[in-house]
């Protein structure tokens, strides 16, 4: 399967946030419990702000490629593309042995606490690493699934509570939603431009006419998390 990186410019607003299916469950003595159904799966819609015709051109010319939803995309947080506190990258960050920190974690591992929430602690990152609120944790793998075996496939969680590495390199946040079950324990998880696998809700995206600038007038594109694993 085709997977194309998402167009990075052009782009005047963003929603990118958990889509979650919960069921009510009232009973009669007024209480209300809920039941999630599914995995809670990654929901983006960027609107297209006013652009040149260049980047109308380019922007046309991506969603072409996309083939409505037969392709994939590899979705972002334009507003993350690094951790908040490291927001221009790790040019200049070392590991504790001093070798350049790439943005992978050299190990990963998740538990669930009593309360269900998901606690992610990362090793082999640089000493003193800050990862803040509404940061994300890539994972990339390969794919096993008959229908995409062997393409590198790619999920993400948000952290909802930070943490500073310790000298030794280490971790442990609070993150939402918990790591998709479809995610190996082999997986590399890394900071560099967290993504997850996309695919384009059709009915939902739409680019207008263009103008006498030759620029699209704007416009919108939707699209929703795929997991496999």
């Amino acid at each position: 399967m085709r997977i194309i990186d998402m167009a990075s410019s052009g782009f005047a607003q963003q929603e990118f946030e958990i889509q979650r299916v919960d069921h009510g469950a009232p009973e009669a003595g007024g209480r209300i419990g809920g039941v999630q159904a599914g995995q809670p799966l990654w929901l983006a819609v960027w609107t297209v702000g006013k652009i040149g015709a260049r980047r109308s051109d380019e922007l046309r010319a991506w969603l072409s490629r996309m083939r409505g939803a037969t392709r994939r995309l590899l979705g972002r947080d334009l507003a993350r593309p690094y951790p908040l506190a490291h927001i221009t990258g790790f040019a200049r960050m070392t590991l504790a042995d001093g070798s350049p920190f790439t943005g992978a974690a050299a190990d990963w591992s998740e538990t669930l606490d009593s309360e269900g929430d998901s606690r992610v602690t990362l090793e082999g990152l640089p000493p003193g690493l800050i990862l803040s609120t509404l940061d994300y944790i890539g994972f990339k793998w390969t794919a096993t699934e008959p229908s995409v075996a062997g393409t590198e496939w790619r999920a993400k969680v948000r952290v909802v509570e930070g943490g500073i590495a310790d000298p030794a390199g280490t971790v442990t946040v609070t993150c939402e939603p918990p790591v998709p079950s479809c995610v190996p324990p082999g997986a590399s998880a890394h900071l560099d431009r967290p993504a997850c696998i996309m695919a384009l809700i059709t009915d939902q995206t739409r680019l207008q006419a263009i103008d006498r600038r030759l620029a699209v007038r704007g416009g919108t594109v939707a699209a929703i998390q795929d997991l496999r694993s």
